[in-house]
């Protein structure tokens, strides 16, 4: 379930700027031979690593623009915060749609299943979206070496080894990633360019000063400034701009030594040195900024004209790069703004953090919260980090963004975590999710001593939630209520949750029809307020109330309603369809079709074990147990009973469901091993209904519970009696109990 009752909403996409493909400089001399090489559609994988300011992303421009290239490109900028896997696909998806819009629709919305992982649902449907297409695209990833997180790399290797004909991957990185190079070198897939390979030749170092920078160097001059920087783009373009203010060309470069990456520092100060100080301070003060526009500059520095200064700056060529075709947004080139942000803690230490808040207050006033998050969390009032992050975290946990999430609370100080309960109430549910259930505890307890006054209810779901998830019956119970009555009578998510755990708390503690009354209620609460995740959990569990007592067809129409709202909504493998598989798999197996029975039960085994609670995995591995055992697979069947029975015993209060293992565990240790010929000795019909003759059902009443016509139960009934060796209906009985058919 969601931690709020609002419908959640589709995976935020990457801002434009963040899909802008740069547009190279037409005076440059790009390298034509590796252009060339990359237009080729003869490998699938372009890795483009060399070090900060070798050309990489004008490379990719470059090959983009190329008259040769004939596949569209989609293109994505990477930053730190894509290191949420949901931000990053979600931000993989946006740029795929701004060269098909249907592509990755799917795929963004099962991205807010948060315990499904990425390889199950969303990639592969993007990848079947993908091998639709019906021309070849690239798509292309700048700056790569940002990305960090485990599953994000996980997530690219899955693409990789399922990486659809039609698509072409292009990383730009500074340092190789953990991706499977070796083999896709090994397949001849891999189509590499490396520092070395992005060295300007005397030609381009030429174009660069003499023709972007404005200088008239002699062939000479060019040719020793392009060896003493051994051809680094960025190092011949911080020689250029020192050189216009130089008032000694030749000396210059005569003692510049450019092959020492240290040049940086020494060349960027001549930069700045060489700028007004209204240019100075402009650029020393916007340094603070990941992304800039004119409006923006003007809030961050108190002054007017911002919109002009950058588009100056870029035909100055001082490392101002557009993000947009318009012109309205820009970055600084990584090395100057890390030079930039330097200068500023030298010269004004103590404005940083004014700057920082001046671009929150301009960012939240437009919407931009992660952004305005960033700018708090690196300002030096942790209070004020604090509120906004309680304010918004329920929104990014709802997309799956956990990360992002995480991050933020792992940038605030412990303290000022501990001393909002809003805070301990999201550090919870992430513990929650991720399965930490002692974490969750911890933190629950935190919520609590922390008095929220307007969080009594939300804390008191959590300990229903925890309680269930470790197997405490009782005690969810016992919360519930407390949660409900905390609540209030009007639609609510905190309502919605407590009357779920309460309905599945009494199923549980062996109550079918006070369950189905409260989860009757959750479903329409649910759809009230819009939480998708809970109606399906509640009518998986009322699809499994109908089947148990019989009312197959009841329960099949329920179970049918839980997956198809989790496939509209994207969360056909989360953990709350294990009930309506359960369900749908106790309906096949009255029915008689216990290989289709199996499957669904197999099914809801795999769905459990993405954080269901204990005694849903315990039950669902029971459930399987008898179908296998009633198969003939004895041996499996006992291994699942015993899975089961480790699981429940460690739960302080699982209910009936105890016993139920207990005497399941019994039995298939009594039973004799029987051959799966013997046990095939009925078949799967004369098994359904052999079962339905040891209840109190009538022929025509079986008949009607299995589809059957009377005359057809009849002829059955008279096979089963032959193979079993009875005469009649109470003996037919006792025998298959003696030889564990039933």
């Amino acid at each position: 379930m969601a931690a709020n009752g609002a419908r959640e909403p589709t995976p935020l996409g990457a801002v434009s700027t963040k899909l802008h493909i740069p547009q190279p400089r037409p005076q440059l001399l790009h390298h034509r031979e590796l252009v060339g090489a990359l237009a080729r559609e003869d490998f699938d994988v372009a890795l483009i690593a060399a070090p900060a300011g070798a050309g990489k992303t004008t490379l990719l421009a470059a090959w983009h623009a190329a008259a040769e290239e004939r596949r569209a490109f989609a293109w994505l900028s990477l930053d730190d915060d894509d290191n949420d896997p949901v931000r990053f696909w979600g931000g993989i998806v946006a740029a795929l749609q701004t060269l098909h819009p249907e592509v990755g629709e799917r795929a963004a919305t099962a991205l807010r299943a948060r315990s499904v992982p990425l390889g199950d649902v969303s990639l592969p449907l993007l990848v079947g979206d993908l091998a639709a297409l019906d021309a070849p695209v690239v798509l292309a990833l700048d700056d790569y070496h940002l990305i960090v997180d485990d599953e994000v790399h996980a997530s690219v290797r899955w693409l990789l080894d399922h990486l659809p004909g039609t698509l072409t991957l292009a990383v730009a990185t500074r340092a190789d990633p953990p991706l499977p190079l070796s083999r896709l070198r090994a397949r001849g897939q891999l189509r590499e360019i490396r520092g070395l390979d992005l060295r300007c030749s005397v030609e381009q170092a030429a174009a660069l000063l003499n023709g972007v920078l404005g200088l008239s160097l002699a062939p000479g001059d060019v040719a020793a400034l392009r060896e003493r920087t051994e051809g680094w783009a960025a190092g011949l373009q911080l020689a250029g701009l020192s050189l216009r203010s130089h008032p000694d060309e030749a000396g210059f470069i005569a003692h510049f030594a450019g092959d020492d990456r240290l040049v940086v520092d020494y060349l960027g100060s001549e930069v700045l040195d060489g700028q007004p100080d209204g240019v100075r301070a402009f650029l020393r003060r916007t340094s603070v900024l990941e992304r800039l526009s004119g409006p923006l500059c003007d809030a961050v520095t108190g002054e007017d004209g911002g919109a002009e200064r950058l588009a100056a700056l870029e035909r100055e060529n001082l490392f101002v790069v557009p993000l947009d075709a318009r012109r309205e947004w820009y970055r600084y080139h990584p090395l100057f703004a890390e030079l930039l942000r330097r200068e500023l803690e030298r010269a004004e230490p103590e404005l940083a953090g004014e700057l920082h808040r001046r671009a929150r207050d301009w960012l939240l006033a437009r919407g931009a919260v992660p952004e305005a998050i960033h700018h708090a969390l690196a300002s030096p009032h942790a209070r004020d980090a604090a509120g906004l992050v309680a304010e918004h975290w329920n929104a990014y946990f709802n997309q799956g963004r956990l990360r992002t999430v995480t991050a933020w609370l792992d940038r605030l100080p412990a303290l000022a975590v501990e001393d909002r309960p809003e805070l301990c109430v999201a550090r919870a549910w992430l513990a929650i999710d991720d399965g930490g259930l002692v974490e969750a505890e911890r933190w629950i307890e935190a919520a609590e001593a922390a008095r929220g006054e307007d969080l009594h209810a939300d804390v008191a779901v959590l300990r229903a939630v925890h309680r269930f998830k470790v197997g405490e019956l009782a005690g969810a119970g016992n919360a519930a209520r407390s949660a409900l009555a905390l609540a209030g009578p009007e639609p609510s998510f905190a309502r919605t949750a407590a009357s779920c755990v309460r309905g599945i708390a009494r199923y549980w503690s062996g109550d079918p029809g006070g369950a189905a009354t409260a989860l009757g209620h959750t479903a329409r609460l649910a759809r009230a307020t819009h939480n998708d995740l809970a109606a399906g959990y509640a009518l998986g569990y009322l699809a499994l109330i109908a089947a148990e007592a019989g009312a197959l067809d009841e329960a099949e129409a329920r179970a049918r309603d839980a997956t198809a709202l989790s496939d509209e909504a994207g969360f056909a493998e989360h953990f709350v369809l294990t009930l309506a598989h359960l369900a749908r798999g106790e309906v096949l197996r009255r029915r008689g079709d216990l290989a289709a029975a199996e499957a669904a039960l197999e099914h809801a085994m795999r769905l459990s074990r993405r954080r269901a609670g204990r005694i849903e995995v315990a039950a669902t591995l029971l459930a399987l147990a008898t179908l296998r055992h009633e198969r003939g697979a004895r041996d499996d069947a006992l291994e699942l009973v015993r899975k089961a029975a480790g699981i429940v015993s460690a739960c302080a209060d699982p209910g009936p469901l105890a016993a139920r293992i207990a005497r399941a565990e019994r039995l298939l240790r009594r039973a004799p091993h029987r051959a799966p010929a013997e046990a095939d000795a009925l078949t799967d019909r004369e098994l359904a209904v052999l079962r339905l003759l040891a209840t109190e059902l009538s022929q025509r009443e079986i008949g009607g519970a299995l589809y059957l016509s009377r005359n057809t139960v009849k002829t059955h009934v008279r096979v089963i009696y032959r193979k079993l060796g009875a005469t009649q209906r109470a003996e037919a009985v006792h025998v298959a109990r003696e030889r564990d058919l039933i």
